[in-house]
């Protein structure tokens, strides 16, 4: 399995997707968001990159059907009925919903990948289920961190170096100085995690903005067992 890590949504243009396997990863929050809301039972997500967009597709939907959803500068968009906090997509919220979201960064980084041959939406919430779910399966992955506002970002690099590690331990890898990098960066970490990202500037962020049990509810690892893919337009659980 080859792998190529690119590091933010900005990346994306010099990237061929162009039958390949994509795993996108924004930790916090939007993958985050993703499996916890298809988990719960949401019907399906419609990542839109702008929230004028997200409006007019919600605007298509009838009354019940949907959910408009999303951040600017991780608060939620005045009008929309919930954010990007994982901890407000339950059961009781979003069941047999399709959830349309839009966020800073991870639904601009699918948006950027539509041409790949198979599309998924990882997190720490549900990595070892990607990394089964890929493996034996996927001769070029390409794992596209959607960093934050164009930088790359620790969260995601973390969780990707453990994708990569999982799946070494079951498939002949090959990958690029990043990814050697990132998985060397989770072997490091991987009894903590939190420690590990004690310096993110996007993590401290969200803290210092009231965010820090969405932060620790991102951070535990394989609560879920459900694997988002895109079909269509889109995500759905797998």
């Amino acid at each position: 399995m080859r792998i190529q890590i690119v590091p933010t949504a900005t990346h994306c243009k010099s990237v061929d997707f162009k039958n390949k396997t994509v795993v996108i990863i924004d930790v916090l929050r939007a993958s985050s968001v993703m499996t916890t809301a298809l988990f719960n039972g949401a019907k399906a997500i419609l990542a839109i990159s702008s929230p004028e967009l997200a409006l007019a597709a919600f605007n298509n939907y009838n009354t019940g059907e949907a959910l408009l959803c999303g951040e600017r500068n991780a608060i939620r968009i005045e009008g929309f009925d919930l954010g990007n906090s994982p901890r407000e997509f339950t059961r009781q919220r979003i069941q047999d919903k399709v959830i349309i979201l839009t966020t800073s960064n991870g639904t601009v980084a699918i948006n950027q990948a539509m041409e790949a041959k198979e599309l998924f939406v990882a997190s720490f919430l549900n990595i070892s289920s990607i990394a089964n779910h890929l493996t034996h399966k996927t001769k070029e992955l390409v794992i596209l961190c959607s960093g934050t506002n164009g930088d790359f970002s620790m969260d995601d690099g973390l969780c990707a170096g453990m994708l990569i590690s999982l799946l070494s331990q079951t498939n002949k890898i090959e990958t690029d100085d990043s990814g050697i990098i990132l998985k060397a960066f989770y072997e490091a970490n991987e009894s903590d995690i939190y420690a590990g990202l004690s310096n993110c500037r996007h993590l401290n962020y969200l803290i210092d903005n009231g965010f820090e049990k969405d932060v620790l509810f991102c951070l535990r690892v394989d609560v879920y067992n459900v694997v988002p893919r895109l079909s269509g337009k889109l995500i759905v659980a797998s």
